[in-house]
């Protein structure tokens, strides 16, 4: 069994969909990932990889015939399936396999809407600025851990099918930092732990209570008033932040790895035998945004000086704690002059 659950003239008509699609730069990648999934039998057990769908997509794109060939040929199957359609294929998307077209009216869509905000007495505040946005340090993964068929995901635009991070992560990463940076200076005055100093700062947040701590002309009434409470919403907008199409040249997706090396360790807690090197590593694929992708963020507020401490936070935030999965490791962080 190789391909779509679906019948095989309905799989023909997938091709062709998805080639035309590409042709006109119309394709939703979110839809196509999500909902029309290649599968192979290996070893008995159906399997499914982003791996096998970013080559399924470069194949259809440069020869939707071969495409075809490749499912209804008996031979290769199982793993060899799996090579033959990944071989020789580049594991990356440039910005040519993106609905652009959509993605240009909605470009159109956000500048109306902050044109609107700022004749409505909003200012708004962008990091960098207006026509450019901040460059990823090394690559970028959103919505790593949500439910999907390959065990990794990566956020895509429902409409516009590209991969954004939303404001609810902007605003979360921010209100983090925030607190580190707040936990800090409540800890130096009030003798405490580091841990006991971020629950309490998180706490007071929360609840709207003020600490009278003041952190680099940033007072935490004012922290109250970004972020709102459990009572009042913040008076900060935090928004969707969209990438920076500058260079349609260049990989915007890739296909990233980790490696569990200890998968049957793992899996088996009641087994005596410790991990060691005679274990087969298990590699799972992931999507990521590639490295040196800009974003453009921006903010919001009828108060001029909330909306320029609350971009001040955010630019720390993004350059020193990163967003979204995998921080640890490196990713999510930007280049912040």
């Amino acid at each position: 069994m190789k391909g779509f659950f679906l019948s095989k003239d309905l799989s023909k008509n997938v091709i062709d969909v998805v080639a035309s699609a590409l042709r006109t730069k119309d394709l939703n990648l979110g839809l196509f990932f999500d909902k029309y999934v290649l599968w192979w039998k290996e070893n008995n057990e159906l399997k499914c990889s982003p791996e096998v769908q970013v080559a399924l997509l470069r194949i259809i794109y440069n020869n939707p015939q071969e495409a075809k060939r490749l499912l209804e040929n008996p031979n290769p199957s199982g793993k060899k399936f799996r090579e033959k359609m990944t071989e020789n294929v580049r594991k990356s998307l440039s910005f040519e396999f993106f609905p652009l077209n959509e993605y240009k009216r909605y470009e159109k869509r956000v500048n109306n809407l902050f044109n609107n905000l700022k004749r409505m007495g909003y200012y708004i505040k962008y990091l960098p600025d207006e026509n450019s946005g901040l460059p990823l340090n090394w690559r970028l993964v959103i919505n790593l851990g949500a439910a999907s068929v390959y065990e990794t995901s990566l956020l895509f635009h429902r409409n516009y099918s590209i991969p954004y991070i939303p404001g609810s992560a902007v605003k979360g990463v921010t209100r983090h930092w925030t607190i580190q940076k707040f936990a800090k200076e409540y800890q130096k005055q009030r003798d405490v732990s580091y841990e006991i100093a971020i629950k309490e700062v998180d706490k007071a947040l929360e609840n709207g209570e003020d600490l009278g701590i003041k952190v680099n002309e940033i007072t935490f009434k004012d922290v109250i008033k970004i972020f709102g409470t459990q009572k009042q919403r913040g008076k900060v907008i935090f928004f969707d932040t969209p990438p920076v199409l500058d260079d349609r040249d260049r990989d915007f997706v890739v296909l990233d790895v980790m490696n569990v090396h200890y998968r049957d360790y793992y899996q088996d807690k009641s087994s005596k035998t410790p991990p060691g090197d005679w274990m087969n590593p298990n590699p799972i694929f992931f999507l990521a945004v590639e490295k040196g992708t800009k974003f453009r963020f921006a903010v919001a507020s009828k108060n001029q000086k909330l909306a320029e401490k609350a971009i001040k936070l955010l630019k720390e935030a993004v350059k020193k704690i990163g967003i979204g999965a995998k921080t640890s490791a490196g990713y999510g962080y930007f280049e912040v002059k």
